[in-house]
């Protein structure tokens, strides 16, 4: 009896281990048709710029192609920025008279021509954006289209910025580590692996409640020996506090192996990528755009890269 109670504590807990190792396959199967497999940090929060010269803005964009994503990415950075100055159209008109006289039967005749003429031409100075390509993140959908969001460091029209130097990186050291020994699985969800720390958390939480629960019965049978004279009760009583125990222990050490599993993973496994922000020197990108008008008379903007 005692030996078939061990069996069925030791498959509940491979059981418990099994569905642990299910879960945190869950967030890697998911993660289809993607870019990364954990969403990057900087979508739901934007890194905070070192000086007031910039900012740093996304834009998303949906096209069959990922350079036909990229592109209207760049177009709406671009219509945001350039076309808020506008364009002014200067049209300058000038008349001329012209009189002709000729003989019509014997007599003379006038006649007075106006001739206009309309010069019409786009006046405007050479608008500069400067513009850093920092990152992206894309997702496919089923019909093979690709939903597209880039991050930017964009400059205010016409002023020169001081750009950080920015660093893309999946580690977070010991931000995520101190976390999850404070709390299991904590970590895991503060780098962005949802699935993963609530699967951790649950299980610690549910490791725990196990070991409650084994140690309570060992304690109540424990007590109920003591209460019984017969020898025959006694000896099942013993065997069932014993297995509680065995359980206990069980517990116990799925919970330990569990919580060091928990510190490990905290500070190898990668996290959702994070943009570092430094100071930076170099040179930067700049986009310059030029108010035209087109040969139908639409008013446009002509767009140069420099770099």
């Amino acid at each position: 009896m005692k030996i078939t109670k061990n069996v069925i504590v030791e498959n509940k807990m491979r059981t418990f281990i099994y569905i642990l190792i299910i879960f945190f396959s869950i967030e890697t199967f998911a993660q289809k048709g993607v870019s990364e497999k954990i969403k990057p940090q900087w979508l739901h929060k934007l890194p905070h710029p070192s000086n007031p010269t910039f900012r740093y803005e996304t834009y998303s964009s949906t096209s069959n192609t990922l350079d036909g994503a990229r592109e209207k990415c760049l177009a709406e950075l671009i219509s945001a920025s350039g076309m808020k100055n506008g364009v002014v159209v200067i049209s300058n008109y000038k008349s001329e008279e012209q009189l002709s006289q000729h003989w019509n039967n014997g007599k003379l005749e006038e006649k007075l021509d106006y001739k206009n003429l309309t010069n019409t031409e786009a006046k405007g100075k050479e608008v500069k954006l400067y513009v850093e390509n920092i990152a992206e993140y894309w997702e496919r959908n089923e019909n093979g289209q690709y939903f597209l969001t880039k991050l930017y460091a964009k400059s205010e029209l016409e002023n020169p910025p001081l750009f950080d130097e920015v660093e893309l990186t999946t580690k977070y050291g010991a931000h995520g580590l101190w976390r999850s020994a404070i709390v299991p699985g904590w970590g895991q969800l503060y780098k962005g692996s949802k699935v993963k720390g609530g699967c951790i958390m649950g299980g610690c939480a549910a490791l725990i409640a196990g070991i409650i629960v084994t140690e309570n019965q060992r304690s109540v049978y424990s007590s109920k020996i003591t209460k019984t004279h017969s020898v025959e009760v006694k000896r099942s009583y013993a065997n069932k506090a014993d297995n509680m125990a065995i359980g206990r222990n069980i517990f116990i050490g799925a919970t330990a192996a569990l919580y060091i599993y928990n510190l490990v993973d905290a500070i190898v496994a990668p996290g959702a990528r994070r943009v570092v922000v430094k100071k930076r020197d170099g040179t930067n990108r700049v986009y310059s755009f030029s108010p035209v008008v087109t040969p139908m008379g639409d008013a446009g903007l002509s767009a140069s890269v420099e770099f």
